[in-house]
């Protein structure tokens, strides 16, 4: 298999100056990646130290493996993780008990769970996943600051000053901001990328089931399954990792405030999501109790702020990226895939910006062109998984979706083909050509050679 540096070697180079990306997700590794094979001088910074979880469904999808295809990534990144081939869907089609302890019973009588074949995608847990894309980006020629956080102290029309804490900024020529939902990235004194859309909706939590607590429950997947249970608070996700763990994610919608005016908590959160589970008539009274103590006894919980939210994502020399551009809660890893292609766009863009080829003044603001224009190419599958992400809220439209699935799992197929097809990135193209095949059409009219 090829190097990083050897995939890069058949793509247009040019000098692109100094680049500083802020967050070594996915989304910061593969823009880290994509620069340096563009011919960047990349840093790149990340507060945390490696491995380390993330609330995250750890699933990646089919147009999330072929954009990191195009860097090189993709390869080893399927050897990595196990194959993902069907989603199982168990949908609350009736109204559900008052409290957890009331579902503790006997099976529940439910309507057989729906199964819908998707595009092969991989399920890997985020630790190892963000660590693997680190050392790749390491091996493509990108310096690593970790860990370091480091925070934009000012910024002029051609350079973005940032400080590690050491009091002597260094200045780079673009700044990219790829520091997730909660990423800091200023100080007070400089001018923010503004909500757009404050953050709402549900809120994000994830923990692993040890394999050993998996099989004291019989909670077993098949090979190749992401289990999906739907109901009026949301939905949970759960897929097996290579290791034999079970990855629980869940997007909840918190409950009303109490009497006292305060926000449901951390336990009510857990306590929706184990409502969810229980509900779907998967596991008899025994599994149900076994399930209840690991939800309060042995589940380590990471939780998230609400989840829907945009901002501006660009201005000057300084873009945002992947969640700290924006989020809409997806259903299966997503948000991972759009944070990978957000990450390769940009670098296309911005060596395309360097060329004097991305507008017809090439000094033009690099920040307004991405906001205005880079950010299209997700905007119809951000808005149907939040579209379908709403409609799975809805009784009728779950019972709609069980019976009619359940009959005909094809009606599913355009739905499921959307979110599988992504922007076509090209290794082997001129820089030209590669930002041309990611574009709509309203992009392409605004890139001319």
């Amino acid at each position: 298999m090829m190097s990083l540096a050897e995939s890069g070697s058949s793509i247009e180079t040019r000098d692109l100056g100094k680049v500083a990306i802020i967050g070594a997700g996915v989304a910061g590794c593969a823009a880290a990646i994509r620069f340096a094979q563009r011919g960047a001088k990349v840093t790149l910074f990340e507060r945390s130290v490696f491995p380390r979880e993330k609330v995250c469904g750890c699933c990646l999808g089919a147009a999330g493996l072929a954009a990191l295809d195009a860097i090189g990534a993709g390869e080893s990144v399927r050897d990595l993780g196990l194959p993902t081939k069907f989603f199982r869907g168990y949908f609350q089609v009736t109204k559900a008990s008052s409290a957890v302890t009331q579902m503790v019973g006997e099976k529940a009588s439910r309507v057989p769970p729906v199964r819908i074949p998707i595009r092969e995608g991989i399920a890997l847990s985020r630790a190892e996943l963000d660590q693997h894309l680190l050392t790749l980006a390491i091996e493509a020629g990108v310096e690593v600051r970790q860990p370091c956080e480091a925070t934009i102290v000012a910024e002029s029309d051609k350079s973005v000053s940032i400080d590690i804490g050491t009091g002597s900024p260094e200045a780079f020529d673009l700044m990219v901001v790829a520091a997730g939902l909660t990423g800091r990235f200023r100080q007070r004194d400089v001018a923010d990328l503004r909500w757009v859309e404050t953050p709402n909706g549900p809120m994000g939590l994830s923990a692993h089931m040890s394999r050993d607590d998996a099989n004291q429950i019989d909670w077993i997947l098949e090979s190749g399954e992401i289990q999906m249970h739907c109901g009026h608070d949301g939905y949970v996700g759960i897929v097996c990792l290579p290791n034999g763990n079970l990855d629980i994610a869940a997007a909840v919608h918190p409950g009303k405030k109490g009497a006292s005016g305060e926000g449901v908590g951390r336990m009510a959160i857990q306590m929706q999501t184990l409502a969810l589970l229980l509900d779907s008539g998967l596991f008899d009274s025994s599994q149900s109790r076994k399930l209840e103590h690991w939800f309060a006894e042995a589940a380590r919980w990471q939780t998230t702020p609400p989840l829907r939210r945009r901002r501006v994502s660009g201005r000057g020399r300084v873009v945002a990226i992947g969640d700290a551009a924006g989020y809409v809660e997806p259903l299966t890893g997503e948000g991972m895939t759009w944070g990978i292609e957000s990450g390769l766009v940009v670098a296309d863009l911005w060596a395309l910006y360097r060329l004097g080829q991305m507008t017809p003044n090439g000094e033009a603001d690099f920040g307004a062109n991405w906001d205005r224009r880079a950010v299209k190419f997700q905007t119809r599958r951000r808005h149907l998984c939040r579209w379908v992400t709403g409609m799975v809220r809805y009784r009728p439209a779950r019972w709609l979706a069980c019976h009619g699935l359940r009959r005909a799992h094809w009606l599913a197929t355009p739905f499921t083909r959307s979110l599988a097809n992504g922007p076509r990135f090209d290794a082997t193209s001129s820089i030209h050509r590669t930002a041309m095949s990611f574009a709509d059409a309203s992009l392409r009219t605004h890139v001319s050679s």
